[in-house]
């Protein structure tokens, strides 16, 4: 893990803008702030900055990068417009770079490293970039008390640039990650127009309108965390070894703390970046390793767990001069992949 860039429009008081949509904000319990888009902020747009600044920290050039990979939900157009060929052309990239868009919602990111690290071992190496970045707070009704859970969820870029037998002074190393499904959730929180099924919304519905499944709270908060269980005890299970530190999608403060409590780190080793922020979606890890960076805290292993309503995950990273099992564990596997 060579560089890591973010790119984060401003912030706003989420009990503020609820009071502006005509709301009573009083029961409202989440993360005090969000980031939101500006007028020229887009996905492409925010991606592409934050990947300028990975690359600049990386000291890694464009013209070497072999794959890009976006990990967000939210596109500039519709498919099959990719954002990361636009990333690419963008910042750069050459030809023989190879762009992928992959969708699993706020999961993205765990996944798409491990695809990076199987394509790049395949290839006997390079660089890649992982690139999240989501447009999604004009989806968002606050005027509706109905959909408290969601007015935290907010617009940002974030970008990865990892290397693989290639020069570089890595931050960190990504070990691999462990997944688990719940697809009985797919549609948990579903724009349901725009579609093949739904094309046009009806008149005088928003084609942005988000409907929620009949799925009760009680019932999703104990299914996430019964599939944060099993990844967690997957990856304890490969590695051997008891993270120091998580870094976690900021879903709301309440299943941070459960994640907080399933890691074993306590409340000072957790990296809580939804108070000034929000939930970024798959940006949210990214944004927790920049300010464990920044902070000069990557001093151990670290859990990195991220969800979607249909799957979870949790992957390892390491110190870059990390000794023992777990690096020993992860060079058996390069050396075999390879």
């Amino acid at each position: 893990m060579l560089g890591v860039g973010m790119y984060l429009p401003p912030s706003y008081d989420i009990r503020e803008l609820a009071r502006q949509a005509g709301t009573d904000p009083s029961r409202y319990r989440g993360y005090a702030r969000v980031c939101l888009a500006e007028d020229d902020d887009h996905p492409a747009s925010m991606g592409t900055a934050a990947l300028r600044q990975a690359l600049a920290e990386s000291g890694v050039d464009p013209g070497d990068l072999s794959l890009v990979l976006f990990a967000g939900v939210s596109r500039d157009f519709p498919p099959s417009w990719s954002v990361a060929a636009e990333i690419m052309h963008r910042s750069g990239a050459p030809a023989k770079c190879f762009g992928l868009d992959l969708t699993i919602g706020c999961l993205g990111t765990l996944p798409a490293l491990e695809f990076a690290m199987e394509y790049l071992e395949a290839r006997g190496g390079g660089y890649a970039a992982v690139v999240a970045a989501e447009r999604w707070s004009y989806t968002v009704d606050r005027s509706s008390s109905q959909f408290m859970s969601l007015w935290a969820h907010g617009d940002s870029g974030g970008a990865l640039v990892v290397g693989l037998a290639r020069p570089g002074a890595a931050f960190g190393r990504f070990c691999g990650a462990e997944f688990a499904s719940a697809a009985e959730l797919n549609g948990r929180i579903l724009i349901p127009y725009g579609g093949t099924r739904n094309p046009v919304p009806p008149a005088g519905i928003s084609p942005f309108h988000r409907r929620l499944s009949d799925h009760s709270r009680k019932e999703v908060s104990a299914r996430y965390i019964q599939g944060y269980c099993e990844v967690f005890d997957s990856l304890r299970r490969r590695f051997g070894v008891k993270p120091r530190r998580l870094v976690c999608n900021q879903i709301g403060p309440g299943m941070v703390a459960v994640l907080t409590d399933l890691a074993g780190v306590g409340e000072q080793g957790v990296t809580v970046t939804g108070d000034d922020a929000g939930h970024l979606g798959s940006v949210d890890i990214l944004y927790g390793l920049r300010r464990l960076v920044d902070a000069a805290e990557l001093d151990g292993p670290v859990a990195v767990a991220a969800s979607a309503a249909p799957g979870f995950g949790v992957g390892l990273v390491v110190p870059p001069d990390a000794g023992g099992r777990v690096l020993s564990l992860f060079r058996a596997r390069v050396t075999q992949s390879a």
